[in-house]
């Protein structure tokens, strides 16, 4: 996803680029089609210190008041879509950044703007004209579970609150990662014969675009978790016979597994968890699931975006890689005031070579005995 030096030289004066729709709007002459809506994500948000047997706690999971910025929605007269991520451009061609976030996996970080691979396009091959108005719901990450809730479905939960149930097209990102796309969309009641997907060497046009501003940029507000909950608990699988404790196991995926999980999860067994790979469960039976939970014990992971349908209290504890701390499922937590612990696992020491985020890790059975003690789990008799 790096530029090439080369059709840098050669194209890096043919586009360029918004930092973000504001500046877009003020260049445009007044009077124009050009509006941006406001959205309100509501009051600050109380985030607690995790409690943990840690004697040092990660920055990233330290107490604080967040007040959330303000969303909006911005309509795009001639509006393009470009690439597979989904890039949003003007109907000159400018990039629209804050619109726009890129991910390169191999630099493992956001891009910055003059990275952005936009701007070093050549003319797309394949064109697509879409006559009306389009809605934009594209985003570098959506096919990752918790970006695709967090990222892409409560911006359409904006769209729905300001725009009511409208039928327009969709633009979103290809998925071929897995069934919860549709069975989230049949949640909020998305047809998938609505959506048009991006694509390599693909730009979309439409007569108008709206399109809704990042969560990612909101610092992910309660409100997020809220939407979420409105839309898929009503959708939940209630049929089925959910186990109160539950280990959520990671290993069906390709990084960041527990290499002594065998251990774990008999350790865990004699507390009463069940272990559970959610590759094997539907969307409504993983909602359920968590709903359901008065206990949950899981390593970092996508999964755990799942803690947006708790009851209030639920017990949690997360198992991070020392080397690899990031907040999500503790905001999450925080946002429906969870019983929420944490813990560090141990280091393999085989990360020379692959990103820390991804490296798989070991869980300290003391350590975790400690924990579940302090979250005043017993084991069940038997």
């Amino acid at each position: 996803m790096c530029r090439n030096e080369k059709s840098a030289d050669a194209n890096s004066n043919e586009f360029g680029f918004h930092r973000d729709v504001w500046e877009w709007v003020a260049s445009v002459s007044p009077g124009g089609d050009e509006r941006i809506a406001p959205f309100d994500f509501g009051g600050s948000a109380e985030f607690e210190v995790p409690k943990t047997i840690e004697t040092e706690i990660h920055r990233y999971l330290m107490p604080y008041t967040h007040q959330p910025e303000g969303g909006y929605v911005a309509y795009i007269p001639n509006g393009r879509v470009w690439g597979p991520s989904g890039a949003i451009l003007t109907s000159d061609g400018k990039l629209i950044f804050d619109l726009s976030q890129e991910y390169d996996k191999q630099l493992n970080r956001m891009l910055t703007v003059e990275e952005h691979p936009a701007l070093y396009r050549q003319k797309a091959k394949k064109h697509r004209y879409l006559p009306g108005t389009a809605a934009v719901l594209t985003f570098c990450g959506s096919h990752n579970y918790f970006h695709w809730l967090y990222d892409v479905l409560p911006r359409l939960g904006m769209l729905r609150i300001l725009n009511g149930s409208s039928s327009q097209t969709l633009v979103m990102n290809p998925n071929p990662h897995g069934s919860f796309v549709e069975d989230t969309l049949s949640m909020f009641g998305v047809s998938e014969s609505s959506v048009i997907r991006t694509g390599d060497d693909m730009e979309i046009q439409a007569d108008r675009l709206v399109v809704p501003s990042l969560m990612m940029n909101s610092h992910y507000p309660p409100w997020a978790t809220a939407i979420v909950r409105k839309f898929m608990l009503p959708e939940r699988d209630t049929t089925l016979h959910s186990p109160d404790r539950i280990f959520i196991s990671r290993s069906k995926v390709s990084g960041r597994r527990l290499v002594n999980e065998n251990e774990v999860i008999r350790y865990l067994e004699a507390h009463g968890f069940v272990p559970i790979c959610l590759e094997d469960w539907t969307v409504a039976q993983q909602v359920q699931l968590f709903a359901s939970a008065k206990a949950i014990v899981s390593p970092h992971g996508a999964g755990l975006a799942n803690l947006a349908f708790c009851t209030k209290g639920t017990l949690v504890v997360e198992i991070f890689p020392i080397r690899h701390v990031v907040p999500t499922y503790w905001m999450i937590s925080n946002h429906n005031k969870l019983d929420y612990y944490m813990m560090y696992g141990q280091d393999e020491g085989t990360t020379e070579e692959r990103f820390s985020g991804l490296a798989d890790f070991s869980v300290d059975l003391d350590r975790l005995e400690q924990t579940l003690r302090i979250a005043g789990l017993k084991k069940q008799d038997t």
